[in-house]
């Protein structure tokens, strides 16, 4: 088996198998100034550099994922086959290690986007570990949560598509266990909405678009979005929450009604209104800060209409 920068190095993102031990080797002893400057320090260091992934996950890898599934669809085997240390870079303190094994996995389990390839029920349930750890680099749990979001939006259309093509002549494919691991991430993805920890409204608010797509699971959800709104501190998530509620209403058969009527109240309701002036009135703005009612009507409009339109 080659190493996966052997398959990476195709994409122009690595350069062989002793690319991958030194980019490895120097992230595990970086401090976080060496894992770039700016930003990507900063992410870096507020991702636990230096932990790694750990000697029980990296066991984890080699055992729970059958690796001859996971190969690069452009790259015949044996060039093109990847290897637990694919998953292991997730955890790498080095931001850019991170980045371009995200990346080698969007590809490896959708290919050009359209299709969830077989490597993907393989991989599925430590690409969730990755986004509920903390200790992986928030950007890198976005890209991963977007990766998740393109595979449920295939698997979706494979399956509504049956045996034939979709409308734009496209023919998109899911392996039978795709649809049970799905359902295992579902269940691991949940409490990650009323994770409050500080810096992670971004995670948060991708959790929940990822989650509207489990349209099977509809009035659950609702349920669940509408609940948390209450809680969530963030104006970004809490819209994400809105627009999620409008995806998932059509698909509801309990819930589809209270879904639309609450989108029409908060297409209306100026939440806790204007922030006041800190300067002018510090006991006004600690007040106003402490409340959680957020001002979403531009994203419940549009919410609306999503969640009125016929399937």
């Amino acid at each position: 088996m080659k190493s996966t920068e052997g398959a990476e190095g195709t994409e122009g993102a690595g350069a062989g198998a002793e690319g991958t031990k030194d980019a490895e080797g120097a992230g595990a002893g970086a401090d976080a100034e060496d894992a770039g400057a700016g930003a990507d320090a900063e992410d870096a260091a507020g991702a636990g550099a230096g932990a790694g992934a750990g000697a029980e996950l990296t066991a984890r890898f080699v055992t729970e994922v059958d690796w001859t599934k996971v190969v690069d669809p452009a790259i015949p085997v044996p060039a093109g086959q990847y290897g637990p240390d694919l998953l292991e870079r997730l955890w790498s303190p080095d931001l850019s290690t991170a980045h371009n094994a995200a990346d080698n996995l969007y590809f490896v389990c959708s290919g050009n986007g359209g299709s969830v390839t077989p490597a993907a029920p393989e991989v599925l349930p430590f690409l969730v570990e990755a986004v509920r750890d903390s200790a992986v680099a928030a950007r890198v749990r976005l890209q991963l949560l977007e990766t998740l979001g393109v595979l449920v939006r295939a698997g979706n259309d494979a399956r509504a598509a049956g045996s034939g093509p979709t409308p734009g002549g496209r023919w998109r494919t899911a392996p039978a266990a795709w649809p049970a691991a799905w359902e295992r991430a579902v269940d691991a993805l949940l409490p990650l909405l009323a994770d409050d920890e500080e810096g992670d409204e971004d995670v948060r608010g991708e959790v929940a678009a990822v989650l509207a797509r489990a349209t099977h699971r509809a009035d659950e959800l609702l349920g669940r979005f509408l609940a948390r709104f209450e809680d969530e501190p963030h104006l970004s998530a809490a819209e994400q929450l809105v627009r999620a509620v409008g995806e998932l209403a059509p698909h509801a058969v309990e819930r589809r009604e209270d879904a639309v009527v609450w989108l029409r109240q908060r297409a209306t309701d100026a939440g806790k209104g204007e922030e006041p002036d800190v300067d002018d009135d510090i006991d006004a703005w600690l007040a106003w800060m402490e409340q959680h009612g957020h001002d979403v009507r531009p994203a419940a409009v549009v919410a609306l209409r999503r969640a009125l339109r016929p399937l």
